[in-house]
């Protein structure tokens, strides 16, 4: 199966969710005539990522009211959309989301796994508010939808390979990450996304924010990588698409999946888990205090 992928590259304003969702919104309609199947937003892009304590003004019950607005652009476009927001959950406790929604109407959300509470001096304190805020997810799904089984992942989650690793052993076709990742940290984060998509042999969409934020700087560079080339059998390519570094942009990319079968037997690093090391992997992280 091909799927027509777009990577929508935004700019967030900070609290303006209006200006935000309709800046989404332009960037569907813009590849709404041109056969995407599916378009991807960043991390927070529905009310920007230094929203401070108006988190709990500007998060949302999903589904809920801009769940409804995206369904309907879907149901309208035919397209499947996966963006970023708030989740105002039980007892107004916070969440992290990436949330999608398709043709058939609202489908699922992923709740931000690991929530980064460290900052640097590099954009000032409180850089990766997330815990502050956020309560972190627990179930880890895998969306089963026309244009293939879909897992998401939200910004940290990326750093951490088991939860990649989970979602390819639970069917994904596509793995998908959005992210609000600061310009400080690309020379850390870019090389992860393409090694996700190596340790797995997966396809693997990346979204970031781009532009600036206050006094946040995004890098953007949005990709699409391939599970690996059976020509060359180099694993992690191709890159199907690139985003331009530290600003908004637009692109689209084809991806194919029998590409993922082609590729597997010439680097099988699924048949070669080793499943004693993640016993052993649970014991020992269990003594870290």
């Amino acid at each position: 199966m091909k799927v027509k992928i777009a990577l929508g590259q935004i700019e967030p304003g900070t609290l303006k969710k209006e200006d935000n969702f309709k800046k989404m919104k332009n960037y569907i309609e813009q590849v709404s005539n041109q056969n995407v199947n599916l378009i991807i937003f960043p991390e927070l892009s529905l009310t920007g990522y230094n929203c401070g304590d108006a988190f709990f003004e500007v998060s949302e019950k999903i589904p809920g009211p801009t769940v409804n607005k995206f369904e309907d652009i879907a149901k309208n476009n035919d397209i499947y959309i996966i963006w970023g927001m708030p989740e105002k959950g039980i007892d107004g406790v916070l969440y992290n989301d990436a949330v999608l929604v398709g043709p058939e109407g609202y489908i699922g959300k992923w709740r931000k796994h690991t929530l980064p509470g460290h900052a640097t001096d590099k954009v000032g304190p409180g850089a990766f508010p997330d815990r502050r805020y956020f309560r972190a997810g627990s179930k880890s799904p895998i969306f089963k939808t026309k244009i293939g089984n879909i897992g998401m992942m939200v910004c940290y989650d990326i750093y951490f390979p088991e939860i990649s690793r989970l979602l390819t052993l639970k069917g994904a076709d596509i793995l998908v990450g959005i992210s609000g990742s600061p310009a400080f940290e690309k020379n850390i984060f870019e090389p992860l996304v393409k090694a996700r998509a190596m340790e797995n042999a997966i396809w693997y969409a990346y979204c970031n924010l781009g532009g600036k934020e206050g006094d946040t700087e995004y890098w953007g560079g949005s990709t699409i990588i391939g599970p690996g080339d059976k020509e060359t059998k180099v694993p992690g390519e191709p890159i199907i698409c690139k985003a331009d570094y530290d600003k908004e942009d637009l692109v689209i990319g084809t991806i194919d999946y029998e590409r993922t079968a082609e590729f597997r037997p010439y680097f099988p690093v699924l048949r070669d888990i080793r499943l004693d090391f993640y016993e052993e992997l649970y014991k020992s992280a269990e003594d870290i205090t």
